[in-house]
C-alpha cells in the first residue's frame, strides 16, 4: 500500500498486542506438530500398502474363481439348504407361497443328491471290484 510517496510494508496485517513481528522458525516443531506429522506419514504409508476399501469389499463379496470348493455339489446343496432353513422363514409372504417355495427347493435338493450319487456310483463300483471299500482308498 502507498501513502503519498512512501510505501508501508505489511499494511494489511495488524498485530495483536504482545505478538512479535518475527514469524516462528519453521525448523522448530512442538510435540503436537511432530505427532501429527508422524500420523500423516504413517497413514500415507498404510494407504500405499493396502488396496482401496471398495476393492477389499469386492474381493470379500466374490469367491476366488480358483477355489474349486466354491463350485462343488456339496456347497450348492449347503446353500440350498440354508435358503430353506434360514431365508424362507424370514420372507414376508403368505404360507402357501412359502410352502411351494420350500417344496420346489426340496425337490431341487433331492435331484442334486440323486445326481451326485449317480456320479459317485461308478467310482464305488471300481472300489468294489478291487476289493477295497471307499473309505480304505481315501
Amino acid at each position: 500500500m502507498r501513502i503519498g510517496e512512501r510505501e508501508i510494508p505489511n499494511a494489511g496485517q495488524r498485530l495483536a498486542p504482545g505478538v512479535s513481528e518475527e514469524p516462528a522458525p519453521r525448523g522448530r516443531q512442538t510435540p503436537v506438530d511432530g505427532d501429527f506429522t508422524h500420523a500423516v506419514d504413517f497413514a500415507q504409508q498404510r494407504r500405499g500398502q493396502r488396496p482401496a476399501l471398495r476393492q477389499r469389499l469386492a474381493a470379500l463379496a466374490s469367491p476366488a474363481p480358483s477355489d474349486p470348493a466354491s463350485f462343488s455339489p456339496a456347497r450348492s446343496l449347503d446353500l440350498l439348504q440354508h435358503v430353506v432353513d434360514s431365508v424362507l422363514p424370514r420372507l414376508d409372504a403368505d404360507a402357501a407361497t412359502l410352502a411351494d417355495a420350500a417344496t420346489i427347493l426340496g425337490e431341487e435338493i433331492a435331484w442334486r443328491q440323486a445326481w451326485e450319487s449317480r456320479l459317485n456310483a461308478p467310482l464305488a463300483g471300481e472300489h468294489a471290484s478291487n476289493g477295497d471299500t471307499p473309505e480304505e482308498s481315501a
